[in-house]
Formats: structure tokens, C-alpha cells, sequence
């Protein structure tokens, strides 16, 4: 790939990080009847419980809990369930844990649940951003292989194909891109 190529795919990328920042500004309020994920610590009230085993999902490249952030990943799961994502199923299925690349309980964490994911934001700083991410996980004994959450219309070629070979060339860190 030229130099030229290169950069104009990153020109494109920051106009539509731009373009995507302005519609986020614009949204103010969450999905209605999305809750947040309780802590990682909370017992588990059987009451609360549903008919349907919930998938606990971690995810970590969001700012710590709250209702927007897990009404984001939610979303997503939502986007690939409508492509016919069997996985994917009813994102209500999903029990979701936002949590920091640097918590010291990562280790831990990574040996009771199975489902990771890295919430790639769109940015002009996301490959910094992201990359400080994967490094703290692999520091703090993290997963190596994680999903990359994202914006549907975030194109491959650029952060996010750059952020995959990254982590892996470096960190030992499986990214895994899902095609649309």
C-alpha cells in the first residue's frame, strides 16, 4: 500500500470519526428498559434470576460501568443478531461486565469467565487508546483472545486491521474482527 493510499484511507476514517462523534453527541439517552451490569462482586439474588441462563460478556475499552456503555455493547449484539449472527442470540441474553484493562483482579477474572471483548472506539486517538488497553490486559494476566466490539460502519482496512496485527505481533493478543 502507498504512502498515498494510506493516507487517504486515514483522511476518510477521520471525517467519518468526526461525522460519528456529532451523532453521538446528539444521543443523550439510552435504550429504553436497558439496565447496567452489576458488579463483578455482587452476589447473585436468585429471585432476579430469568427462565434463560444469561452469557456473561466482558468488555473492556469503555468507561467503567453505567447504562449507556452496556446499552452500547448491547446494541451492537443487537446489530449482529439482525445480520443472522446465531451467536449473538437476544442481547438481553447477555450479562455484561464493563471492566479496566488495569484492574488488578484481571487474572482472576480471566479464569471465571470465558467471553471477552475489547470495545474499539472511533476516535482520532483509538489505536493509542486501544493498544494501552491490550497491553494493560496482557500485563494485569488478562485473556489472549478477545472479540473487537465497534461501530458497524468502522471500516477494517486501517485501525482496526493495525489494531489486530498489533496486539498479536506484540502482545500475543488474539483480536478477532467478525466480518459483516
Amino acid at each position: 500500500m502507498s504512502a498515498h493510499d494510506q493516507a487517504a484511507g486515514l483522511r476518510k476514517w477521520a471525517d467519518l470519526q468526526r461525522q460519528q462523534h456529532q451523532t453521538q453527541s446528539a444521543e443523550s439517552e439510552p435504550a429504553e428498559g436497558v439496565v447496567a451490569a452489576e458488579p463483578l462482586t455482587a452476589p447473585t439474588d436468585p429471585s432476579t434470576l430469568s427462565s434463560v441462563p444469561q452469557k456473561p460478556l466482558v468488555v473492556i475499552g469503555m468507561p467503567n460501568g453505567g447504562d449507556l456503555q452496556v446499552a452500547r455493547v448491547k446494541g451492537r449484539l443487537a446489530q449482529w443478531s439482525a445480520l443472522g449472527r446465531r451467536w449473538a442470540g437476544d442481547p438481553d441474553d447477555w450479562e455484561i461486565h464493563i471492566v479496566s484493562g488495569d484492574a488488578a483482579n484481571l487474572g482472576q477474572l480471566n479464569d471465571r469467565f470465558s467471553r471477552w471483548a475489547l470495545w474499539i472506539n472511533s476516535d482520532a486517538d483509538a489505536f493509542s487508546q486501544m493498544y494501552r488497553s491490550l497491553r494493560q490486559i496482557k500485563e494485569n494476566g488478562g485473556p489472549r483472545q478477545l472479540l473487537a466490539l465497534h461501530e458497524p460502519n468502522l471500516p477494517r482496512r486501517g485501525l482496526l486491521d493495525n489494531l489486530r496485527e498489533a496486539a498479536s505481533y506484540y502482545l500475543d493478543i488474539e483480536l478477532l474482527l467478525l466480518a459483516r
